[in-house]
């Protein structure tokens, strides 16, 4: 781990462990004279009981499909982004690839039946957490090449890792393996990333 990737875990652990404080310390600051009769901590019925961890949801092939064709975009839009900030070369070189990867996605989309979500205007997602990890991620991208760099690198562990759960789930041989490619793509680019870290 670098002295940036450490410094900002040591950031995100100290805002969360602040925030953890300041919720402990309202409710002890709570009024005595507040009767509000606090929140049941435990079900009161079994139909009221949260489901139990052997309770698997089951996967859903087509949100999947959809939300990581969007990931794959998001990718590629802030690499052109930071390419056109900054002008280094790994961003131009890796945004190319994340179009290969979603024209990748689209058989499987289009054999589903599935409409694609993808808008054509850089940096516009109909996955409204994407559109605010798009938006953060240019922020942060823009303060330096350096942060830029770093972004990069976010962005190719959050692929891993979403398509390493996506994988482990899905159960349609076709979907799998394009998702096996893209898993390959993403460890690449994450090397590169760390490369010029």
């Amino acid at each position: 781990m670098n002295k940036r990737t450490a410094v900002v875990a040591g950031v995100l652990t100290a805002g969360i462990l602040i925030g953890g404080v300041a919720v402990a310390v309202t409710g002890l600051n709570r009024s005595s004279s507040d009767t509000t009769p606090p929140i049941a901590s435990t079900p009161t019925s079994a139909s009221e009981a949260p489901a139990s961890s052997s309770t698997v949801e089951p996967h859903d092939t087509t949100a999947s499909l959809l939300y990581i064709i969007e990931e794959e975009k998001l990718a590629h839009d802030v690499y052109v982004t930071l390419n056109a900030t900054w002008g280094s070369s790994i961003f131009a070189n890796i945004l190319e690839s994340e179009t290969t990867h979603q024209d990748l996605m689209l058989p499987l989309l289009e054999a589903r039946g599935i409409a694609d979500p993808r808008s054509s205007e850089i940096g516009v997602f109909t996955d409204p957490e994407l559109q605010t990890l798009y938006n953060e991620l240019v922020t942060r991208g823009n303060i330096s090449l350096d942060e830029a760099i770093q972004v990069g690198i976010l962005i190719e562990e959050k692929d891993i890792v979403d398509l390493n759960e996506s994988i482990a789930a899905e159960d349609e041989a076709d979907v799998i393996s394009v998702y096996q490619r893209l898993l390959a793509g993403s460890e690449n680019h994450l090397a590169s990333f760390r490369n010029k870290a």
